[in-house]
């Protein structure tokens, strides 16, 4: 299957979720979070396995914007996490992804961390939190 040159997935390795944590998988996303670029990444997201418990970090620190597919993907890929009994953490959003989750609503929703000096370890203490809401 080509690969969608506006959207790059790139599994970060396991070693680094801190030891004593639930297990996870750390995903760097890049490019648009649109109509061209959605898709593609749906579909690689659903080949992350979602053990019982496990924990899923989206560091979007390479995502230039998102509209409202994108959203609807971080949404579903959220239920999916949290039905699993894990959870979906967002890191290092640019200003026009904090933009559109701030217009959504979505903010409260979704974990988010800032990209400068965020570790794995403090996402999944973010992660670990309470959640201002279950609708996601």
């Amino acid at each position: 299957m080509p690969v969608d040159p506006g959207i790059a997935l790139i599994p970060t390795p396991r070693r680094l979720v801190p030891a004593g944590t639930r297990q996870g998988h750390v995903v760097t996303v890049r490019g648009k979070l649109d109509l061209a670029g959605v898709p593609g990444l749906r579909e690689r997201l659903l080949r992350v396995s979602h053990t019982p418990g496990s924990r899923l970090i989206l560091d979007l620190s390479g995502v230039t914007s998102c509209d409202a597919l994108g959203l609807g993907l971080l949404v579903a890929t959220a239920r999916r996490a949290r039905r699993a009994g894990g959870d979906l953490c967002l890191v290092a959003p640019r200003p026009a992804v904090v933009r559109a989750l701030g217009a959504s609503g979505l903010s409260r929703l979704l974990p988010t961390l800032p990209g400068a000096g965020t570790t794995v370890r403090s996402a999944g203490a973010a992660m670990a939190g309470p959640r201002n809401g279950n609708a996601a």
